[in-house]
């Protein structure tokens, strides 16, 4: 990775606010994610982190700022043309389709980006013939990538949790992401199944894909973050390294009545 495109703003959120009625569930929140980095998001329940995935996302409008992804707004985009732009979210587990094996699940979210019209693909077209080369090689790589060649024709209602968690981002990297919206990706993790989450978000970063996470493990953020930002009650009040993070007192305060050990300290 060179230092330039380590350097250079990817998304750059700008005095972002959203207002639920009388409720602002973001205040005024303002940050830039590097190309290359992973940048995580965390603060308290209730904080507004999963309302600011949201608005990246274009799932929700937000009622004052701006999204800029390579220096083009997002705002009023929808969610699936975002998508294509390459700021992708993770499926969830409900979205998983649970028949399916691992291998066709990732096929499948492949063939939503396919360039062959469906009358094309009903006649088996050279373009639907083309992209079934490609779902099958991308496939490959992906399941390679994510550790799940092993357990490719297991269908996915037998697959542990974590295994799971990792199908959720194999379709999300079917999309082709620059920058990846991972949702508390080490959610529900036992320790064994954290690590080798860990690992796996390094690897995806290592691909050269841009990560941005919202997460509750504070002893995974710690390990894997190059940039954290804090929300409390919607506002931002710290960004920086993790070690800047565990030593601000704003952090410390935001946190207070739950145990040190959860921030890392």
């Amino acid at each position: 990775m060179s230092d330039s495109n380590a350097t250079s703003p990817i998304l750059k959120v700008s005095g972002l606010t959203k207002r639920f009625g009388g409720l602002t569930a973001v205040n005024e929140v303002s940050f830039s994610v590097n190309n290359g980095q992973i940048f995580t998001v965390i603060g308290p329940n209730g904080a507004g982190k999963s309302t600011l995935f949201k608005l990246i996302g274009g799932f929700i409008r937000p009622s004052e700022g701006d999204i800029r992804f390579e220096d083009r707004s997002l705002v009023g985009m929808q969610p699936h043309d975002i998508a294509r732009l390459g700021v992708v979210r993770t499926f969830q587990e409900t979205t998983i389709f649970r028949e399916m094996t691992t291998r066709e699940t990732v096929e499948t979210a492949f063939h939503l980006q396919c360039k062959a019209s469906s009358f094309g693909a009903f006649f088996n077209s050279r373009q639907a013939r083309a992209d079934d080369a490609e779902a099958r090689r991308c496939t490959d790589a992906i399941l390679k990538l994510l550790r799940l060649d092993h357990v490719q024709h297991e269908q996915a209602k037998n697959l542990p949790h974590g295994y799971l968690r990792s199908l959720g981002i194999a379709m999300a990297m079917a999309a082709r992401p620059r920058i990846l919206l991972l949702d508390e990706p080490f959610a529900g993790m036992n320790p064994e199944e954290t690590d080798a989450a860990v690992e796996m978000v390094r690897r995806i970063r290592d691909q050269g894909i841009t990560i941005m996470l919202v997460e509750h493990d504070m002893r995974a953020v710690m390990r894997i973050s190059d940039r954290i930002a804090v929300i409390n009650f919607g506002r931002k009040i710290a960004e920086g390294s993790p070690h800047d993070i565990q030593n601000d007192p704003a952090v410390i305060d935001a946190y207070l009545g739950q145990e040190d050990e959860e921030l890392g300290i």
